[in-house]
């Protein structure tokens, strides 16, 4: 009888025990194969947003260059169009001044709008031929970050009923 309450015991264990090893195995196994795929993804997604955003720096440091190259463009047709306006208008106010009949004064004046007319249209060629920094670079949005895998439950633990439970092995009887 001893031999019989052993050998059920030893098989009672073996079913509880074989049964919950083997899924919570393959369960932590696919676990971990997907935490490692995961760690691949992130590392990827990683590697991505810091290629978009060091494309980014690189494109606003581009366009800071052509703007700073556009303003500085722009302000030499400026101060040179000052001069010669200050020049035209000097050299108009002296003709006029010089000028002794209306029809002269007249002719001053003409003269004078012609040249600061001329000089107009040479300033709006020059700032048409201008080289346009162009529209600021679109600040890079980071893609979805990859979702973690999620850790599998443990199987519940069979519960122990009162009265149900068998005789040690050590027992003699």
């Amino acid at each position: 009888m001893k031999k019989n309450v052993i050998a059920i015991s030893l098989l009672t264990v073996a079913a509880l025990f074989g049964t919950t090893v083997s899924p919570s195995a393959d369960a932590n196994s696919d676990y971990k194969a997907a935490v490692e795929a995961y760690k691949v993804q992130l590392k990827e997604w990683n590697d991505a947003n810091k290629a978009k955003q060091a494309a980014y720096k690189s494109a606003v440091a581009s366009y800071s260059t052509a703007k700073k190259a556009e303003g500085a463009a722009k302000k030499a047709i400026a101060d040179k169009f000052k001069t010669d306006a200050a020049a035209v208008k000097a050299r108009t106010e002296a003709a006029v001044a010089a000028a002794t009949t209306a029809e002269a004064k007249k002719a001053a004046k003409a003269a004078g709008k012609a040249e600061m007319d001329s000089i107009i249209a040479e300033r709006n060629t020059a700032l048409a031929a201008i080289v346009k920094a162009g529209n600021a670079p679109i600040k890079p949005t980071p893609a979805a970050k990859p979702v973690a895998p999620v850790k599998p439950t443990k199987a519940p633990k069979p519960a122990k009923t009162p009265g149900t439970a068998s005789p040690s092995p050590s027992t003699n009887s």
